[in-house]
């Protein structure tokens, strides 16, 4: 009998570090601007290696829609270069601040370093610009865990408190900020400032639109909204999901006293309600808008589309949770009728959209990275955002697989956490309760996507 040897040969197993890069065009290595350094392991080789990179983009002008944390990102590297300084056009009018909280307020540490990126700045000053030299008021160096009960008569309790992320996970450095997401999007747009860019206010609803306003023969155009243009990209299914949310800012008159939450921690809570969890994060915060602010909290629950979903029920019952366990903490609510922020987001696809449209890039696809809130902070994941599309755009490279690359760990931490608050929350549930410390253990990431590259 005769033996195919090929075949017969031991097969060798296929092995992927974390820095493994994806098979995409490679960047051509030059003297240029230094890349950004750290501790990042999602980041592409080229990007962590300190060998600047030459730009060769193959666009001469860029369009980018929106005015939020992402946009701004691009926007900011893109102007910087030597390639389209000038030729930044973005769509739409500056954010306008406002007391109420819109939006993420979850600042990790590590996406100060993207945006220092970015902008060509120390990450201090950006610190400094934020918070006003206040920033240490505003750090949170760990996350305490625990479960709450709400009793027959409308009380609050919480349960055992445990750690799951401390000082020791993230060698001493800051773990995040509590910021106003306008706020931050406002900082942004000052400290560019001495930037060759322009806004034009338009709102553009197809390509045709958009390449009217580019200063250029080739642009890209990149959409930061989460609303496709007309006619480019598929439209995605009806949303099936969504998370409702109820988010406010609080003093801390009795923290002390109560002895609960020690200063610059941070802290989640839930418990399992008709199947899903009522979960919320409470972070330190420093809010020039709300002077007396010293704590935030979002409440947040994942529900079902359908004739049962009564979305306005749910809000207050999560507001209720959240003015029952900051009595517990000491906080009390600053001025909820003027801050108080609600909202129902549909839950993004955790598979990205692979369909690819000559000139154009609509980042809401790229990193939505699944169900919003739970553990993909948005800022971070903007910055992130912002900082590949403009270094892969610039070494001439095709953005998406580098976005893809980058944002996989967000993508799978997220689905873990899907199931751990929905489909498996009945055992979440009692692990908060017996075992708090260890209960999210399998979203944890130790550090790599929360820590920054120095200590504050």
């Amino acid at each position: 009998m005769s033996t195919n040897a090929k075949s017969a040969a031991p097969r060798r197993k296929a092995t992927r570090t974390r820095r493994t890069q994806p098979k995409a065009d490679r960047p051509a290595y030059a003297r240029s601007t230094p890349p950004i350094g750290g501790r990042d392991a999602a980041l592409p080789d080229w990007l962590i290696s300190g060998r600047p990179v030459a730009e060769r983009p193959r666009f001469d002008s860029a369009v980018i829609i929106g005015n939020g944390i992402n946009a701004l990102s691009v926007a900011a590297r893109l102007a910087r270069s030597q390639s389209f300084a000038g030729r930044v056009v973005l769509v739409g009018k500056p954010v306008e601040q406002q007391r109420r909280l819109i939006g993420g307020l979850t600042l990790r540490a590590r996406a100060l370093d993207y945006f220092a990126a970015c902008l060509g700045v120390p990450r201090s000053l950006i610190l400094d610009r934020l918070f006003g030299g206040r920033h240490a008021e505003a750090a949170s160096y760990a996350q305490k865990v625990a479960r709450f009960e709400r009793r027959e008569n409308g009380s609050y309790a919480l349960g055992r408190m445990g750690e799951w992320m401390s000082r020791w996970h993230h060698q001493g450095r800051v773990l995040a900020y509590g910021v106003r997401n306008s706020h931050l999007a406002g900082v942004l747009h000052d400290l560019m400032a001495g930037l060759d860019y322009r806004w034009e206010d338009a709102k553009p609803v197809s390509m045709t639109d958009c390449l009217d306003l580019a200063p250029g023969d080739n642009p890209i155009v990149i959409n930061a909204k989460p609303a496709p243009l007309l006619g480019v990209g598929r439209t995605g299914p009806k949303p099936t999901q969504y998370v409702v949310a109820a988010q406010v800012p609080f003093a801390n008159p009795r923290q002390a006293e109560n002895g609960l939450l020690p200063y610059n921690n941070s802290l989640f809570c839930a418990r399992r309600r008709r199947g899903r969890l009522d979960a919320s994060v409470w972070y330190p915060m420093i809010d020039p808008l709300s002077p007396s602010a010293r704590y935030y909290s979002v409440f947040y629950r994942v529900v079902r589309a359908g004739s049962d979903l009564h979305k306005n029920a749910e809000i207050e019952t999560l507001k209720n949770h959240l003015f029952g366990i900051g009595d517990i903490l000491g906080f009390e609510p600053v001025d909820p009728e003027a801050t108080m922020g609600s909202a129902m987001v549909p839950c993004s696809p955790t598979r990205p959209d692979r369909e690819v449209t000559p000139n154009y890039l609509h980042l809401g696809k790229v990193h939505g990275s699944g169900t919003p809130i739970i553990a993909g902070d948005g800022m971070a994941r903007a910055g992130l955002t912002g900082y590949v599309t403009a270094e892969a755009i610039l070494a001439g490279v095709e953005p998406r697989a580098y976005l893809y690359h980058a944002h996989r760990g967000w993508a799978r931490r997220n689905r873990l956490a899907h199931h751990m608050f929905n489909g498996l929350s009945w055992i979440t549930d009692p692990a908060l309760r017996w075992s708090p410390g260890r209960a999210l253990n399998l979203i944890q990431d130790y550090g790599e996507t929360w820590a920054g590259l120095e200590t504050d």
